[in-house]
């Protein structure tokens, strides 16, 4: 596959209804800037959530509101191993990707026994970033 292709082809599409919503868990502009940029060009709706509260409490009020979690771990207030573990209770289908610095082996590993379902290190792949969300949403060309 060619990426730039990809790109390309995707942006000409970007007028397209948001498709699907992405809850984005994540306390750095920096990163949310980058994931909010790499995925503009996708039929998402990005919603951000800047700590664990916040997203546990957008799954309280909806627990259907997301297709889809970007899930960073170090978090304030409720760190990302717990706030996937509440979200998991309240939705256990709603996809969890850890993307977290915490590439060490028992990171990954807590990432999965919270509830994760995927794993991406930071800084992070554009490409690998790209394949995961295409694996858990289904874009119509």
């Amino acid at each position: 596959m060619n990426f730039n292709k990809t790109v390309i082809n995707k942006s000409v599409e970007s007028n397209v209804n948001h498709n699907y919503k992405i809850l984005v868990v994540e306390d750095d502009d920096i990163g949310y800037m980058l994931l909010h940029e790499i995925l503009s060009s996708y039929p998402v709706k990005l919603v951000r959530a800047i700590n664990g509260q916040e997203a546990i409490d957008n799954f309280q009020n909806d627990k259907s509101a997301f297709n889809l979690v970007l899930m960073d771990i170090r978090l304030p207030k409720v760190n990302g191993y717990v706030a996937t573990r509440q979200i998991k209770k309240i939705n256990p289908s709603i996809p969890i990707i850890a993307v977290t610095a915490y590439a060490h082996s028992q990171g990954i590993i807590d990432c999965f026994n919270s509830g994760c379902d995927e794993f991406i290190a930071k800084p992070f792949d554009i490409k690998r970033i790209i394949k995961v969300v295409e694996n858990y949403l289904v874009f119509k060309n």
